[in-house]
Formats: structure tokens, sequence, C-alpha cells
């Protein structure tokens, strides 16, 4: 029988690390449970799990299957909850650790498809432009010659146009990184976080109510650090957005002075103001509804009469 730690801490997520062997019934006790083999790691562990507040339901019963399997296992559960500032900087190492293996790719096929074009020349640069295949067995070796030069100069072309993507691959991952930082978005994402946290309330509440002795069980506990991560979250991303404020980047624009009529540039157009409301802007379209955006998606206002530059 195997022995087996669980462990969660924010930094790695959760793990499960331990003398198992293949075919022993650890690894499907642990797949029901929502652990994924990470080839990376040699172990098993729970996706996306980094930074997030640990399952504890989802650890807890899997211990107890492979318990009841004859397998001696051992729970360490950090509810530590890492700053906003912390964790975004351990997410753009990371992101910087793969962008630099991406151009490391490239670069690598590039050199890659580089030598195979030179060895598809090499192979027939010894043969006078235009000779002829010469029918039957006899020019079975010219034939094989020229079809390994064709498929090698394929193989090329098809690794040189891998290559091209990754910078391409790269550049995406940087506007990608950017655009979760920008107030706009940082303002839908509080927005999400608010409504989730209000339903995690609400089902903390009907838990108790429903069953009182909940309090010490594992699904409260669960919920508990889940309120934990929430909250955290939520000051991080409350304080970007008062930076902004102060900045004079965000919050510019609302009810109080957009009015119906005037002008407002979203998603990089010049609409027209249908209707301000307290949260939304909402703007005409060429047909007969209109759409609807938050004020922090305005990037700039001005007055029907106001010219134009």
């Amino acid at each position: 029988m195997a022995t087996i730690e669980i462990t969660h801490t924010p930094e790695v997520g959760t793990l499960a690390d331990g003398d198992t062997v293949k075919g022993d019934g650890t690894g499907d006790i642990l797949k029901n449970h929502g652990f994924r083999w990470f080839r990376s790691m040699g172990q098993y562990g729970i996706p996306q799990s980094r930074d997030r507040a640990p399952r504890i339901v989802a650890i807890e019963n899997a211990a107890d299957r492979l318990r009841e399997a004859g397998h001696t296992v051992t729970v360490d559960i950090s509810t530590a909850v890492r700053d906003n500032a912390t964790v975004q900087a351990d997410r753009h190492e990371r992101l910087e650790d793969r962008r630099a293996a991406l151009t490391a790719k490239g670069e690598k096929l590039s050199r890659e498809a580089d030598a195979l074009y030179r060895a598809s020349d090499a192979m027939v640069e010894h043969l006078p432009l235009g000779q002829p295949v010469a029918p039957g067995r006899k020019g079975r070796a010219h034939r094989n010659l020229l079809e390994r030069s064709v498929d090698t100069a394929i193989r090329s072309a098809l690794t040189a146009k891998e290559a091209e993507l990754m910078p391409a691959r790269v550049a995406g991952s940087l506007r990608a990184e950017a655009e979760k930082q920008r107030p706009d978005v940082v303002a839908r994402r509080v927005k999400r976080l608010e409504a989730d946290l209000r339903s995690l309330d609400r089902r903390m509440a009907s838990l108790v109510e429903h069953h009182p002795e909940a309090t010490s069980g594992r699904l409260y506990r669960q919920y508990e650090g889940q309120r934990a991560e929430l909250v955290e979250r939520l000051d991080g991303d409350r304080a970007v957005l008062e930076q902004a404020k102060e900045a004079g980047t965000f919050g510019r624009y609302s009810k109080d002075n957009v009015s119906k009529g005037d002008l407002v540039h979203v998603r990089g157009e010049w609409r027209t103001v249908a209707r301000a409301n307290p949260t939304t802007v909402s703007v005409t379209t060429a047909y007969s509804w209109t759409d609807k955006y938050g004020w922090e998606e305005v990037r700039d206002h001005r007055r029907p009469d106001a010219p134009q530059n």
C-alpha cells in the first residue's frame, strides 16, 4: 500500500505526492475527486488551485477513500490567502517564463526550418536542372531522392510557419496581461466578485440555518476559505480602481455629466446617448434597439454641438 501526502498552499495549490505505482488504484480515486496528473511535476494535483481557496470537501473525501483502500494518507491544508500584489507578481513571473520559452521555441524552430531547407537543397544540388527521371526500376533511386527532397522542403515550410506563430503568441500574452489591469476590466471583475460574494454569503447562511452543526464541517470550512479569498481579491481590485480615479483614468463619466443626445466614445466608436442610467449608458444603433455599456467603458464624451477634431 502507498503512503500519500496531500497538501495545499497558495503558492503551488493542491498536490498529492507519495510512493504510488501504476495500477495500485490511487490514481482512479484521486481522479474521481478532481485531481489530474501533472506530467511536468510527476504527481497528481487539482488544476487551477494555485492562489485559490482549498477544495476541502474534495481533498478530505479523497483522503477518506484512499484510507478505505488501505493507503496511508496525511493531509496538510493551508488556508492562508496571499495579497493581490504578491499574486500578480507571481503570475507575471510565470507568464514571463512562458513567454521566454515561446521565444526560445520560435528561435529553435527557425533554425530547424533553415536546416531542413538546406538539407532539401543538398539532396538534389548534384542533379542537372531539367534532368528527366528514367522510367521503371532504373529511375527508382532518382524518384526517391526527389520525393525526399520535396518532403523535406515541405517540413521546412511547415516548421517555419510554426516558428512565425511564436512572436504573435508572445504579443497576445502581453496584451491579455495588460488588459486584465485596465480600469474598465477591473470594474467588471469587481461587479462579478461582489455578486459571487453575495451568493456565497447566502449559501453559508442557508447552511447554518438548516444545519447549525455544519459550521465545524468540511463544506462550511471550504466556504470560509472561499470568502476570505473573495474579500482579498475585492479589496485589491477596489484599490486599483481608487488609484485610477485619483489619476483621472476611471469614473469620469456618469449620469451626472452625460445627457441624452450627447456623444460618448465606447469601444473605438462615437455613439449617441439614448439614456443615461445609474450604472450603464444606453446608446443608439441603426436599428430599433439600443446597446448598453457600463460607465467604465466610456473613454470620452462631448456635446452634440461641440466641434469635432
